[in-house]
């Protein structure tokens, strides 16, 4: 369940094409195209409570479906550059001249980031330095790059101190909302990359509302969706930017390997961080690599307990607040059984940890490498399995399959990850727990009595209690339904051939349903029941 939200909308520009630039953008070692640069300026509702049902028949909206190019395009896994901490940069940059030297894209494949951060915990801000090194395999020629900048969602966050690309200081861009468009000085052909350096600020926001998320509280910071990236990119339709929502989820991520330094002002009080990867902490410095990644989440707390447990070279790890220790260690043992349970089922957890972190914030959210989980489910918590802590722990630890290892257009295919968690639910609770799975039949879907087309996209959800009904709660009956209509043996093949032919993908709605097809020709009247799309 992702809520990644803002305070305000802010649909301007922060900064002008002309103000003057500064920062040191560091250096990344990877090949890139340099080009001549001309002198231009420029909460899910868990628990049991009412809202109004979703209509049957949402507005329809025109799609054209196109393969992503990371569909056609896998990547190729190779080691990574490292990145050098440092203090925050005052000077103007020293620039080299520009070249018009190309080379061809760097055998990755993917999107690199190397982010050098200084953090004023107390003080509440950071200042970064950042290096994009982007290759171009979308299959088409690009004269603009975007990047998504959530911070910038918030009113008075973000500023950015320097842009560079291919090392030369660079003018031609606009910064509007969550969209950062840098204007190419020649297009960037299929086959070649492109290296763009930022350095910016945060003054990260206060969290206090529903939905809120990014930002700190009275006892944590959170830096989820925290610095730019380039977004998956659509044959015929570009960077996939969807508009922001009330509850989210409108972001999506293609694979990229990212590298942070995070250095923290104040060496004497250094908090614990919870990060997407594990880090090498040097006094005030932590150091993280996190290759193959969707994002790269940090929270932080000078509170936090920790609780850890290694199986099979990964490391789980529980953060948690001191007036929880046994549901912060029910937090660690659900997310183990859950993921022992996923990897058994589609395949094994690709990374070397997860972490399940406390959160002063409402429900659940998933990231990458790591999951949230709110308070008041561990307030709740009755050493059981029938409560949110267990239910929504299992739900998030689904997601780093069905949203880490497979990606997808969240806001208008949000079914692709969230009904198929959702029905996770179930699998682990028959694999572990099978004297609850009555409840959770209860507890989670029948009292809702879900409506609503599974295929129903983010912007014309209708409330909140409806949108999860039809695509969380509606989705998980399809995929029941699909179930015992197949058998056992054909829908966990057909499952399995879904992850494995997806992992490390984006999926589209065309691409589940035509690895359906190999699997079973018998579900027709299923999907026109219960999609509006197909």
């Amino acid at each position: 369940m992702r809520h990644i939200i803002f305070s305000v909308f802010v649909i301007t520009l922060l900064i002008s094409a002309c103000q003057p630039v500064s920062g040191v953008i560091h250096a990344i070692d990877q090949p890139y195209v340099m080009v001549t640069a001309p002198a231009l300026a420029s909460p899910t509702p868990f628990q049991p409570g009412g809202g109004s049902s979703l209509p049957q028949a949402p507005l329809p909206v025109e799609v054209t479906s196109q393969p992503t190019s990371e569909l056609i395009q896998p990547p190729t896994l190779t080691s990574s550059p490292t990145v050098t901490a440092t203090m925050p940069p005052t000077a103007t940059a020293t620039l080299p001249p520009p070249s018009a030297t190309s080379q061809p894209v760097s055998s990755v494949g993917r999107p690199q980031y190397a982010i050098t951060a200084y953090w004023d915990y107390a003080g509440r801000s950071i200042s970064a330095s950042q290096v994009v090194l982007y290759p171009n395999r979308t299959g088409e020629s690009l004269d603009s790059i975007v990047l998504a900048v959530n911070p910038n969602l918030w009113r008075n966050v973000f500023t950015l101190t320097n842009l560079e690309v291919n090392d030369s200081a660079w003018g031609s861009y606009s910064l509007q909302g969550q969209r950062l468009t840098i204007n190419l000085p020649v297009p960037l052909e299929n086959g070649q990359s492109v290296k763009i350096g930022l350095a910016y600020n945060l003054a990260l926001p206060y969290s206090s509302g529903k939905y809120e998320n990014f930002g700190y509280t009275n006892r944590q910071t959170n830096l989820i969706d925290w610095y730019p990236f380039v977004p998956p990119y659509l044959l015929g339709e570009g960077f996939i930017l969807r508009e922001p929502f009330t509850y989210g989820e409108n972001l999506s991520y293609p694979l990229a390997d990212i590298q942070v330094a995070l250095t923290f002002a104040d060496p004497n009080n250094v908090p614990v961080v919870a990060a997407s990867t594990l880090g090498v902490q040097d006094g005030a410095t932590i150091t993280y690599n996190f290759t193959q990644a969707r994002t790269f989440a940090i929270s932080a707390s000078t509170e936090f307990q920790v609780s850890s447990y290694v199986e099979n070279g990964v490391t789980y790890l529980s953060y948690y607040f001191p007036e929880h220790p046994v549901a912060g260690q029910a937090a660690l043992d659900v997310m183990v059984t859950a993921s022992r349970t996923f990897g058994n089922i589609l395949g094994p957890y690709q990374h070397t940890s997860m972490s399940v972190v406390e959160t002063d914030l409402n429900d659940g959210l998933e990231s990458h490498g790591l999951f949230f989980l709110t308070r008041n489910f561990y307030n709740a918590y009755d050493g059981t399995p029938g409560n949110n802590l267990t239910l929504i722990g299992a739900h998030e630890t689904a997601h780093q399959w069905f949203y880490g290892a497979i990606s997808s257009d969240q806001a208008r295919e949000p079914w692709l990850d969230e009904a198929l968690c959702t029905y996770a639910e179930l699998l682990f609770y028959e694999n572990n727990y099978p004297g609850y799975v009555n409840w959770w039949w209860n507890a989670r879907i029948r009292y809702y009595s879900p409506t609503g087309w599974v295929d129903t996209r983010l912007y014309n959800s209708g409330n909140f209690r409806a949108y999860v009904n039809a695509v969380y709660l509606r989705g998980a009956l399809f995929l029941h339904d699909l179930r015992l209509r197949m058998g056992d043996t054909a829908f966990f093949a057909f499952l399995r051939d879904y992850y494995n032919r997806h992992n490390g993908y984006l999926a589209t709605a065309d691409t589940f349903f035509t690895v359906l097809a190999d699997h079973t020709t018998n579900a027709d009247d299923l999907i026109e029941s219960y999609f509006y799309y197909r």
